[in-house]
């Protein structure tokens, strides 16, 4: 009852699967043994009543004919047979294509999760760029307005040792205390070590802050100084400070002019 593509396609299913296969013929098996239960055998009387219904002609007819081949018609039952088979391979069919259609769709969808991912990554590496540039170009405005402030001055602090170049400009205001540092030009502390920022008056040194590990490209604001500081320092101490310097310790230094 299918057109001959739908067939072909029943067909092709059933030799690439042999579990199909199987499957049709036992179902189809089943079916045929069910319409032979239900098939009903005429009784003889019927042929009798029958051939007494017909005039004599076609009686004798009949008789001359009766070694006529004899067409069997399929009961009904047996035509379902045929339909459910077809019914069931289709189902089949729509199985396949269906869980084909759902293969797809899952590999489709991570392959997608995955692009998504990495597309997540290099955008929260590109948020993390451009958080660090516009924090540059914070520090670096924030430098030139100090530099052009003309009731900022500048320290120079140089390396106490002469075969090591190392340096960093502190930016002070003499009137308010207020106080920052740019240590950019400092090698990075090694582990478990910090640099440290003292101011002196009269030789006493006072801590101004612990420099940042991690932000030492950036000009960094100190803490508060007060009214004549003579001199500034930094000493390498370990992380977190002291509440006096290691003058062992001590990397850079400069005199207030």
């Amino acid at each position: 009852m299918l057109p001959p593509e739908e067939a072909g396609k029943i067909e092709a299913l059933c030799k690439l699967f042999p579990e199909i296969q199987q499957e049709v013929d036992a179902i189809a098996a089943t079916f045929e043994a069910g319409a032979m239960q239900m098939a009903v055998t005429p009784s003889a009387s019927v042929k009798e009543k029958l051939m007494a219904s017909l005039p004599a002609k076609a009686g004798m007819v009949a008789e001359e004919t009766h070694a006529a081949k004899v067409v069997e018609m399929k009961p009904v039952a047996a035509q379902r047979s045929a339909f459910s088979k077809l019914a069931i391979a289709a189902s089949w069919i729509l199985l396949l294509v269906t869980g084909a259609i759902a293969f797809l769709l899952y590999n489709n969808n991570e392959q997608l999760t995955d692009e998504v991912a990495k597309l997540q990554q290099q955008t929260a590496s590109f948020d993390e760029q451009v958080a660090q540039l516009n924090q540059k170009v914070s520090s670096y405005e924030l430098y030139r307005r100090l530099k052009s402030d003309a009731s900022m001055t500048s320290v120079m602090l140089a390396s106490v040792k002469p075969d090591v170049k190392q340096q960093a400009e502190i930016l002070w205001n003499k009137a308010t205390g207020e106080l920052y540092i740019d240590p950019s030009s400092l090698p990075p502390a090694p582990k478990g070590k910090q640099y440290q920022l003292w101011f002196l008056i009269d030789g006493q040194p006072t801590d101004a802050g612990m420099i940042s590990l991690t932000d030492v490209a950036s000009i960094q604001k100190m803490k508060q100084t007060k009214p004549g500081a003579q001199m500034f320092a930094i000493t390498l101490e370990d992380e977190g400070g002291k509440p006096t310097p290691d003058l062992t310790a001590l990397v850079v230094a400069g005199k207030v002019s």
